[in-house]
């Protein structure tokens, strides 16, 4: 019989398994969505709706209870909201319109590569060893095949290497994100943090996106593309958020890494088998160079 511990090491493994999946299938319907959907309408329900859902929550555990961000707070705040969230995710839309989810996918897995740039060039706080410049090496090649591999990929999306640019700049501020949200969230607590920046974000994207929301055709969005907007707004935000929550309460980071590793090859096999993006050798070489090199990284971490 499984001991209380156990069992919630156990859970916390099964919302690992289930939050991989809805990140790995997220690229693929997010790319049904921009297909026909404007990217800057689309972003605009995407932040919206996670920002509706995060406030829900938010306010039903009281807000700041009491102790609101200082003035000198708010800059700080807003800037990372909008690089994060705003651009962050407008530019992740804006690339799948032109290039493939399983393309994506690989250069959102480099994402720890971007954050140890800024954690040695940027902010000084780690050096880099002569294991970690390996490391560096083999996913920045891996990922260069990827960022300009074409071939079979050429009839499926419609301009992979301006879509692959775009994704790597969503990357990026993803990458900054997370470089620079530990120390600037460090006073609230995961919910009140996230729901502070998702709503922040969704406010200062609203006059980018709302003219956009407002002129769109959206009877000619057709129930996939639907789907597709539900997936990314409800399923990849909330509900990915709070099984990745539930699990960092009972696992440690390592173990979390280990899981989300595998996106890439979900992404991947799902676009192939359910999409018809076509198998290409490229991606699934300069994939697997990448994610090695990104072990080794996490590894000697």
């Amino acid at each position: 019989m499984q001991t209380q511990t156990e069992a919630r090491w156990t859970a916390a493994h099964w919302a690992m398994v289930a939050q991989t999946f809805i990140a790995g299938t997220s690229f693929s319907f997010a790319r049904l969505a921009s297909l026909e959907i404007d990217p800057l309408a689309l972003a605009f329900i995407r932040l919206s709706g996670s920002a509706a859902i995060f406030a829900v929550l938010f306010f039903a555990r009281g807000g700041f209870n009491g102790a609101p961000p200082a003035k000198t707070e708010w800059a700080k705040l807003l800037a990372l909201a909008f690089v994060g969230i705003s651009m962050g995710q407008f530019l992740f839309l804006l690339g799948l319109k032109f290039t493939t989810p399983a393309s994506s996918a690989v250069l959102y897995a480099m994402t720890p590569l971007w954050v140890l740039m800024i954690a040695t060039q940027i902010s000084k706080s780690e050096s880099l060893s002569k294991r970690k410049l390996v490391g560096v090496f083999v996913a920045m090649s891996g990922g260069a095949i990827v960022l300009w591999g074409g071939g079979k990929t050429a009839a499926y999306a419609e301009n992979a290497l301006l879509g692959n640019l775009i994704t790597l700049g969503a990357a990026w501020c993803w990458a900054a994100y997370l470089s620079f949200g530990k120390k600037v969230l460090s006073r609230y607590d995961a919910i009140q943090g996230t729901a502070l920046m998702m709503m922040l974000g969704a406010v200062m994207y609203f006059p980018i996106g709302a003219p956009s929301a407002l002129s769109f055709e959206w009877s000619s969005v057709s129930p996939m593309a639907w789907l597709g907007a539900f997936w990314v707004t409800v399923l990849s935000s909330a509900v990915a958020y709070g099984l990745i929550s539930y699990a960092l309460s009972n696992l440690l980071p390592s173990q979390i890494s280990v899981f989300m590793n595998a996106q890439p090859a979900i992404a991947a096999s799902v676009s192939i088998v359910f999409f018809g993006e076509p198998f290409s050798l490229a991606l699934v070489l300069g994939g697997a160079i990448a994610v090695a090199g990104i072990a080794m990284l996490q590894r000697e971490k």
